[in-house]
């Protein structure tokens, strides 16, 4: 979405001020709220499916087949969305109310988990996600077996948000009015974000209305894809910092990924040791990745492929300072990890770069990324709710920009997608440009792998694809060892 700057102060007001009375009169009529809240969202989401099919009826002569069906069929899941949505006040709010319990017990599941980790790794200051696991679990079972916890729960917990989501906006709006000089003296400004549940998704959401748009308005389709700058922060200077938000439409990639660019050299973290991965993914050995960054993102857009939302930092020398410094703990930190193709190359020179499938092998072949490992702390371990990408990202432009500080929730790339945005539009704030990277927008960029493919249909593997034939790779392996182990027996 592109905000006018100038006009972001009104409607934090504005909208800082509805969201307050929405949240008082949610704790005395919860129930009305919840009334009136179905028939306008249920409304809008109706209506902007309609929208969808009118415009695929219309442009149908235009329109491939395979392109007229996505639309209509986008058009049509939001009609019975909305429809279903309106319906709410009659066939009683009980989804909603599961679906916020079921929240619940995922969060009292996470900081077990959290916990079980950090202890392992030794941690400083985990008790406190032991603590909070004693809370949301005691809370969940309250919820579930004590008539109409889980109604009156939901409607208290969303009031008290919505009053502090308002006052945040407004605090907001008083940040922007104020002089130059008296911001910069604010320090740990704090802001609150959209619910992650509500957030999560919306990388991916923005990604599929961008789709559409390119198959209805190709040519303002393809106008988003130059620099954005709201009202007011127009300049010809480049960024001095870009925070990268990632998501692809299918797989794990609809979750996103977040990493971070800093004087031409993308810091990025994640899981891609498979010997290491557990939880369906979710969990195994921390690596840090450092690499250039154009054959980095040309890399991902058209490998997966994905796009990227890069949102632009504009930094004083003393921020600067503070990245270099932390981006030089976190280094301090490591050790170089080699993948496995990086270890054959080395024992068999000859090798084609599909001799190992697993992505972390492709990934360091194809963007000539530096991977490392931690030797201790939170990022020892990767857990893709905590401790994940967003973590350390935000560690770096924490030290840089105190001033508009992220909240101290569960980061997800939604969550960060959704405070960047924020931050875009504010007035006063340190970002002031976004651009939109994908296979198109980097036509001229390149990466050359280091050790060549066999085919490009092996070069253009998907990471689930890789992943895939790695672990297939391994289990035959593992068998053919059994078996020459088996004969030597007998």
């Amino acid at each position: 979405m592109n905000r006018n700057s100038r006009l972001y102060p009104l409607v934090c007001l504005i909208t800082g001020t509805i969201i307050i009375a929405a949240g008082i009169y949610t704790l005395s009529a919860g129930d009305v709220v919840l009334h009136v809240a179905s028939l306008i969202g249920g409304g809008v989401v109706t209506v902007q499916g309609t929208g969808l099919i009118l415009s695929a009826v219309l442009k149908r002569k235009t329109l491939s087949k395979a392109a007229s069906g996505n639309v209509l069929f986008g058009g049509f899941f939001n009609v019975l969305s909305g429809i279903f949505i309106m319906m709410l006040p009659k066939i009683g709010y009980a989804p909603i109310y599961f679906v916020f319990t079921a929240y619940i017990f995922v969060n009292a599941l996470i900081k077990i988990i959290d916990y079980v980790i950090d202890r392992r790794d030794n941690v400083p200051g985990r008790l406190k996600e032991l603590l909070l696991f004693v809370f949301f679990i005691v809370f969940g079972i309250l919820m579930v077996f004590v008539p109409g916890m889980g109604e009156r729960s939901f409607l208290v917990v969303a009031g008290i948000y919505c009053i502090l989501y308002g006052a945040f906006l407004l605090s907001d709006f008083v940040f922007q009015c104020l002089p130059e000089k008296i911001r910069r003296k604010f320090t740990g400004k704090m802001t609150l974000p959209m619910p992650a549940l509500l957030s999560t998704l919306l990388p991916f959401l923005n990604l599929k209305s961008r789709r559409r748009k390119n198959i209805l308005d190709p040519e303002n389709a393809k106008k988003e894809l130059l620099t954005f700058y709201p009202a007011g922060k127009e300049t010809d200077e480049a960024p001095d910092m870009e925070v990268m938000i990632h998501v692809s439409e299918k797989g794990l990639g609809t979750l996103g990924h977040c990493d971070l660019c800093f004087e031409g050299e993308v810091l990025s973290y994640g899981s891609y040791d498979l010997d290491s991965v557990s939880m369906f993914g979710g969990v195994g050995d921390g690596i840090f990745i450092a690499a250039k960054k154009e054959p980095y993102v040309r890399f991902y857009v058209t490998a997966t492929p994905r796009e990227i939302y890069s949102y632009g930092f504009r930094l004083n020398d003393k921020q600067k300072q503070a990245v270099k410094e932390e981006i030089a703990k976190i280094k301090e930190m490591v050790y170089p990890w080699e993948p496995p193709l990086s270890n054959m190359i080395k024992e068999n020179p000859a090798a084609k770069g599909e001799s190992v499938f697993d992505w972390g092998s492709k990934m360091w072949n194809c963007t000539g990324s530096n991977f490392y490992k931690f030797k201790s702390g939170k990022m020892k371990t990767y857990f893709a709710v905590t401790s994940n990408c967003v973590m350390m990202v935000d560690g770096i432009v924490r030290k840089a920009c105190a001033d508009t500080t992220a909240p101290r929730t569960v980061l997800t790339p939604g969550v960060y997608y959704d405070y960047l945005e924020h931050l875009l539009a504010m007035v006063g704030s340190p970002v002031f440009c976004r651009n939109i990277y994908n296979a198109e927008s980097t036509s001229d960029w390149h990466y050359t792998p280091r050790i060549p493919y066999s085919s490009p249909e092996l070069e253009k593997m998907t990471e689930t694809e890789a992943n895939h034939r790695a672990k297939k790779q391994k289990a035959d392996k593992k068998e053919k060892n059994a078996k020459i182990t088996g004969k030597k027996c007998s």
